[in-house]
């Protein structure tokens, strides 16, 4: 018995010996890399692609990012803050909002006087509470129904269950003149 013991003693694997220029070098697409580096990076084995790993963040460029939302919209100078439907709206000449449904037909124009606050030429104006020199003119583009929210009653035990669904009627408008008599 003894025997077989020592017949199968295990020995230690050696330690790793690999070093960082042995693995392969990485692919990358071509719309990640700035220009003048693609061809150190896509797979050459030469001293540039070895000196290159492993990748450091200053190396790359981020991509450009798409320009941001606020970017993309006209930024005008002149708003006002009106209190319209049970809710308060910032809006622009140009634009076009939704509110609570209300009690115009589509195509029609209307003017909204609980005009809360003015910025017209970098003047702010706040109404207490409401400016009464100020009209803001919309043209009712058409009545719509809001995202469908769903319901659901239950009583644990009693074998009640009750589902409903309900679309908010909406009202979209394009505010067409805000002006300061």
């Amino acid at each position: 018995m003894a025997g077989l013991l020592a017949s199968h003693t295990h020995t230690l694997p050696a330690p790793c010996t690999h070093h960082f220029s042995a693995l392969p070098t990485l692919k990358y697409s071509s719309a990640l890399l700035p220009a003048g580096r693609s061809h150190q990076l896509r797979g050459e084995q030469g001293a540039a692609a070895r000196s290159s790993w492993p990748l450091r963040a200053s190396t790359l460029e981020a991509p450009t990012s798409p320009p941001s939302r606020t970017e993309k919209l006209p930024q005008t100078d002149k708003y006002a803050v009106v209190d319209l439907g049970g809710t308060q709206l910032l809006v622009e000449e140009g634009r076009w909002y939704t509110c609570n449904r209300l009690q115009a037909e589509p195509g029609s124009k209307v003017q909204l006087g609980r005009v809360l606050a003015l910025k017209d030429e970098g003047v702010f104006t706040v109404g207490q509470p409401y400016l009464e020199s100020v009209v803001v003119e919309a043209e009712v583009l058409e009545d719509t129904k809001g995202p469908k929210l769903l319901i659901f009653k239950y009583r644990a035990k009693k074998h009640y269950r009750k589902k409903t669904g309900h679309r908010q009627p909406l009202t979209k408008f394009l505010i067409t003149k805000i002006d300061k008599q």
